[in-house]
Order: C-alpha cells, then sequence, then structure tokens
C-alpha cells in the first residue's frame, strides 16, 4: 500500500513539474531575437504619413504617406509615396512616378503642403521641422473631394 502511495505521489509531482515546465517561455534563437528588434528611430528615413476620418470619427476617410526630401537651404519636399481609401483601394508610387506635393505656410501661418494640381492642401499643426525622432500631430485636409476632415499625422525624422 505505502509503495502504491508513493508511485501515485511521483506520478502527480512529475504532472506538476511537467505542467510547470510546459508553462515557462523558452528563451528564442539568437536569429529569432535579431530578426525582431525594431530599426532604431534615428535609422528611419524622414517621412509623413497622415489618416484623414470621418466626423465621428469612427474610421479611416483618406489617408496619404509621404517620402520627404530635407535639402540643406532649401524648403522640404513632400513626394507622394501611397494614398489609401475608405474602400481599401490603395496607389502606390515610386520613384520619379511620385506626385511633389510643394510645402508652404497658408493664410494663417499654418505650415502646409499642396497636391501637385492644387486641389489637396493638409495643414500641419504643429510640424515641427528639424526634429529628429517620432512625432505626432494635428492636420487638417482641404478639398473638395475629402472636404474639410480632422485627423493625424506622424512625422518621422524631419531633423534635416
Amino acid at each position: 500500500m505505502k509503495l502504491m502511495l508513493a508511485g501515485i505521489a511521483a506520478v502527480v509531482l512529475a504532472g506538476f513539474v511537467a505542467v510547470h515546465l510546459a508553462g515557462q517561455p523558452s528563451a528564442p534563437p539568437q536569429e529569432a531575437a535579431e530578426a525582431a528588434q525594431a530599426p532604431s528611430e534615428e535609422s528611419l528615413p524622414p517621412s509623413l504619413d497622415c489618416a484623414f476620418h470621418n466626423f465621428t470619427r469612427t474610421s479611416a476617410v483618406v489617408s496619404f504617406y509621404f517620402d520627404v526630401a530635407l535639402p540643406k537651404g532649401e524648403t522640404p519636399r513632400f513626394y507622394e509615396r501611397a494614398i489609401l481609401l475608405a474602400d481599401g483601394t490603395r496607389s502606390n508610387f515610386a520613384g520619379d512616378d511620385r506626385p511633389a506635393w510643394t510645402y508652404g505656410l497658408d493664410a494663417d501661418g499654418k505650415p502646409t503642403i499642396t497636391s501637385p494640381d492644387g486641389a489637396v492642401r493638409i495643414v500641419l499643426y504643429g510640424l515641427k521641422l528639424g526634429v529628429a525622432g517620432i512625432l505626432p500631430l494635428e492636420a487638417g485636409i482641404r478639398s473638395n473631394v475629402y472636404r474639410n476632415l480632422g485627423g493625424e499625422c506622424r512625422q518621422t525624422n524631419l531633423g534635416g
């Protein structure tokens, strides 16, 4: 009888040990750990990504993605990399096919970028040129197609 109880205790103990070890996270292989590391903020190229939402702020109406060139002593240049519409339609642009938006200040002195045809303007409230890192900012879109919608942008490494 004692032998039988000792055997049951050993089986139960082994079960607890197995459950405990199974719950422990295993160390990832070195290759997986290196692949999982995100690039440093400083290595990210200058960009501006903006999303404009409907009036109830429940869904995005349109999103714009820009590559930014910061030539010394000149105004920044915003090259449209992609546009994503609410229906899921995405248009990508690369190389010389990227539309170049112009940068300037609007009548109220707010930084604004304007599409090549002048039909769409994005007002960038709180744009911080000359600042490295990733920063959020408010934006507004002015357009006959998208109307006057509010939104948010993320500027990345516009430090120049």
